[in-house]
């Protein structure tokens, strides 16, 4: 992935709106990478500029200041004609499925084939092809109204890949959705990406989206990003103030602790079906009292974090730490407690 041209690149990207209530900055210094082929998250709270950032990479946000390259090319270059290629290259799914009640399934996902000039029985041709991939075929005919959520939102990602995108933009395309149907949307966006090759930049509130499909995440606090990286690497340890409440919430600062030293053990790739604690309790005899912990399973990996205690007996302390050390399970001192 190294070698290749970045599919999108944003340079040094601001974005301001000016209204009676005076200028509001959006965006401010945007930087990123986003390459071909991967799965890429943006995640930050309300109001941090997640839409703003993801209608700047198609321009349909024109940037106040820095450039969005698509391709290598820069954007602001582009006379309509080829910005207009771009989006089409560029497909879109929203919360709300943005589908056109009027129109059947069918005709939903013909429509943006239509706008592109394609052939009536080639786009009805390519649109039942896309129904069967989104598990569909048997509701060609039916209303949005008459489909659930889920199906909506299959009908819109049928309808965002008609015509061959590179890019799919998921701007919290699960938001509206309950946990089981959002999980197998996630699904579908993951299938998509390794059978047709499409780029999928998913923006979101939910750390369970980030983890469950996305190779990198960028997370956005008050219109800057806070930090990048791989999501094992961000999980394992978040650099950020953001980053650490996104993911360890502030269950960490509740913990009332014991009376041994504190240990805090970084879990960055390990298989997560190891047991390291259990190991480490079975190996040094030294009794470890877990006071905190936020661990997930990303790609079969243990990613997060864990505070555990141990008793204030140097010899014992030195066994386990010796133990992490063989096993490569990075870990620092967080403290002493005497209560």
């Amino acid at each position: 992935m190294e070698n290749k041209t970045p599919i999108i690149r944003m340079d040094g990207l601001g974005k301001a709106f000016t209204g009676s209530q005076g200028t509001v900055r959006a965006l401010e210094d945007i930087s990123l990478e986003i390459m071909p082929g991967e799965i890429f998250g943006i995640i930050g709270l309300s109001g941090a500029g997640k839409s703003t950032l993801v209608r700047c990479m198609n321009y349909l946000e024109v940037p106040t200041e820095g450039e969005v390259y698509y391709d290598g090319k820069p954007l602001s270059e582009m006379q309509d004609a080829e910005l207009r290629k771009v989006r089409q290259s560029m497909g879109m799914i929203f919360q709300q499925f943005n589908l056109l009640a009027q129109r059947t399934v069918l005709g939903n996902i013909c429509f943006p084939m239509e706008i592109a000039g394609t052939p009536r029985e080639e786009a009805k041709a390519r649109a039942r092809e896309l129904l069967k991939l989104v598990g569909l075929e048997d509701r060609e005919n039916a209303y949005p109204a008459q489909l659930s959520g889920g199906q909506k939102q299959r009908v819109a990602i049928a309808r965002a890949i008609a015509t061959n995108p590179k890019v799919l933009l998921c701007d919290e395309a699960t938001s509206a959705l309950d946990p089981n149907t959002t999980k197998a949307i996630l699904q579908l966006l993951k299938e998509i990406n390794q059978s047709m090759g499409i780029t999928v930049v998913i923006i979101t509130h939910e750390m369970a989206v980030i983890e469950a499909v996305c190779d990198r995440v960028a997370i956005i606090d008050k219109s800057h990003i806070a930090e990048i990286g791989e999501v094992s690497r961000v999980f394992a340890e978040p650099k950020s103030k953001i980053g650490r409440q996104l993911i360890l919430g502030d269950a960490a600062e509740k913990v009332e602790f014991g009376t041994g030293r504190l240990f805090r053990i970084i879990f960055d790739g390990l298989a997560s079906s190891e047991p390291v604690i259990s190991n480490v309790v079975l190996a040094c005899k030294v009794p470890v009292n877990i006071m905190y912990a936020a661990t997930r399973d990303i790609k079969g990996k243990a990613a997060g974090q864990m505070i555990i205690e141990l008793p204030d007996h140097e010899p014992d302390i030195e066994r386990v730490l010796q133990y992490l050390d063989r096993a490569k399970v990075p870990y620092e001192e967080v403290g002493k407690n005497e209560l």
